[in-house]
């Protein structure tokens, strides 16, 4: 074997030996192709991590320049966690948040400028309602998924009483709860038809009483100005949110022949679940809640009642969201994380993982074989909220208000005024 030859042997090896320490990363400071993370994005919510864990997987394998991760955090403690950790810093650069953050967290996101995301495509691609997330500079986030409220109902309570469906209209809702309420000698509430009236064991009355109001057409709060409309009246004989507390209260009230609940009943989730009442309003996303709780409940979900003859057919919606926090490290990477989480495949595999309605007007207009996902989705179109300047004190004057009707001291029409001057307090601060 010549010179040449053994040379070019060993040069060979050589190359070799050094093409298996790059992409073994053995050589310091290399490290293999395509496998170096020049950026990292961490994402906190209140999701399970099962729920994302397959996306950041896929994401990592497939934007191999970024690693994303994320962290599951507890829903009481979220929010104070997180503007602990904004505050000191150590902020996530993603939040996957829900609407109340909206504008009580504004200061703390990254707005999407219009040259990222126009106007015309937000609309095009997220369903209605969706919008709160809108400014005249930007967007705040995009939308990841509906959970809108829903009436859930017994339905061997309602074969007992004869009741083949459940109520569309309110009208029908009072009907229905009258004949499926039963009441002892002694005045004592044994079965309740539905649960209305008080703000101490009724879950989600603050959402109930604002679907009564948005029915109406009143949105409570203007999203572009601010203003509070509660106390607006169309006539002096249409009030939406005076007719609303007055048709909202009066189910605890013993002298109306609608008086189907009271403080006696506990809790109104616990009630629905044990068999002890016939209608429940609660979220979709309490399905496999109520279900765990008693798997031999025969219940189902029905929309939501509306006002006969009304113009608007809605229901109230809960949203999540995904934003850029102020302190992300790299916003761009957490811009892409975002239109990965939003893109059609993965948010559709989240919507089903989760069980609860993607944001997305393509999706929601494709047909599910799941009859639950189905009517989730049907629901979600319809689905309207308020903005909510902070839901802590929001609840408290909507609770206020409840009271002061049931327990006598206020008559609805005052209680609203008053209700409205608070929040007008609230939403502009001097």
């Amino acid at each position: 074997m010549g010179k040449l030859q053994i040379g070019i042997i060993i040069a060979i090896i050589i190359i070799v030996l050094f093409a298996i320490l790059v992409f073994s990363g053995v050589l310091p400071g290399i490290r293999p192709f395509g496998s170096q993370k020049n950026s990292s994005v961490l994402a906190w919510g209140t999701l399970p991590d099962e729920a994302l864990n397959q996306s950041s997987s896929d994401f990592n394998r497939d934007f191999r320049n970024i690693a994303f991760s994320y962290v599951e955090k507890t829903a009481d403690t979220f929010e104070s966690e997180l503007v602990d950790a904004l505050a000191s810093g150590q902020g996530p650069d993603l939040v996957i948040f829900p609407s109340e953050f909206i504008l009580k967290h504004r200061d703390k996101f990254s707005l999407i400028t219009p040259e990222l995301l126009s106007e015309r495509t937000f609309r095009d691609t997220f369903q209605d309602g969706t919008e709160l997330l809108s400014f005249k500079d930007g967007t705040l986030g995009l939308p990841l998924l509906i959970d809108p409220l829903v009436l859930y109902f017994n339905r061997d309570l309602f074969q007992n009483e004869g009741l083949a469906l459940p109520p569309k209209t309110w009208d029908e809702f009072l009907a229905s709860s009258g004949r499926l309420t039963k009441i002892d000698a002694a005045g004592n509430i044994t079965q309740s038809g539905s649960a209305l009236g008080l703000e101490s064991n009724v879950e989600h009355f603050k959402e109930i009483l604002s679907l009564l109001i948005l029915e109406t057409g009143n949105p409570i709060v203007e999203r572009e100005t601010l203003r509070v409309t509660l106390e607006d009246n169309s006539s002096e004989t249409l009030r939406p949110a005076e007719n609303a507390l007055r048709f909202f209260t009066e189910f605890s009230n013993p002298q109306k022949s609608s008086y189907a609940w009271s403080r006696a009943q506990g809790s109104s989730f616990e009630a629905f679940a044990q068999g002890q009442l016939a209608m429940y309003f609660g979220f979709g996303s309490e399905f496999e809640k109520i279900r765990a709780s008693n798997p031999h409940l025969n219940f189902d979900i029905a929309s939501v009642p509306q006002i006969p003859r009304g113009k608007l057919n809605i229901t109230y919606g809960r949203m999540l969201s995904a934003g850029i926090s102020r302190q992300a490290h790299d916003p761009l990477a957490a811009w892409q994380v975002m239109q990965f989480l939003v893109s059609k495949p993965r948010l559709r595999e989240i919507s089903q993982n989760l069980l609860l309605a993607p944001a997305r007007r393509d999706l929601l207009a494709e047909k599910n074989q799941n009859p639950i996902l189905e009517r989730l989705f049907r629901e979600a179109i319809k689905s309207r909220s308020w903005l909510e300047a902070d839901a802590a004190k929001t609840t408290e004057i909507f609770s206020n208000m409840v009271k002061s009707v049931y327990s006598g001291r206020k008559e609805p029409s005052d209680a609203v005024r008053d209700a409205k001057l608070q929040l007008e307090t609230l939403y502009h601060k001097p």
